[in-house]
């Protein structure tokens, strides 16, 4: 039987233990979070994709077989439109227009003193 095991994070720092079992005969594959079974399925037997919800985070887990391996992997979904996506879209969002504001800024001061200094050395 494998078995893996991740842990996730939340934004107020609370810890999601995630599991995974799944039997190399059977091919019967549950996942839990903290105790509690979010996928159960049986006779995964080839390469399948489960999706779900941790608070508000969509996850991604990939059962993968490859040359006679089962390899396990989850990741954030950061891309489907989701409550969670929108607000991590307008925060990159506003963060990019600080930056370039900022940027801006340093460059014209950057500039300024540039000019100041070529009309005061002549």
């Amino acid at each position: 039987m494998s078995q893996f095991n991740w842990t996730l994070l939340g934004d107020a720092g609370k810890r999601f233990d995630i599991g995974l079992f799944h039997g190399n005969k059977t091919g019967h594959l549950v996942v839990f979070c903290n105790k509690k079974i979010v996928v159960i399925d049986f006779h995964v037997l080839k390469t399948k994709t489960y999706t779900f919800f941790i608070e508000d985070e969509l996850c991604n887990l990939e059962v993968e077989l490859k040359d006679d391996r089962w390899y396990y992997g989850l990741k954030i979904d950061e891309k489907t439109t989701t409550p969670r996506n929108i607000i991590r879209k307008k925060e990159h969002k506003k963060n990019l227009i600080t930056s370039l504001i900022i940027m801006s800024f340093v460059i014209l001061i950057i500039s300024t003193v540039s000019l100041l200094l070529t009309m005061f050395s002549h």
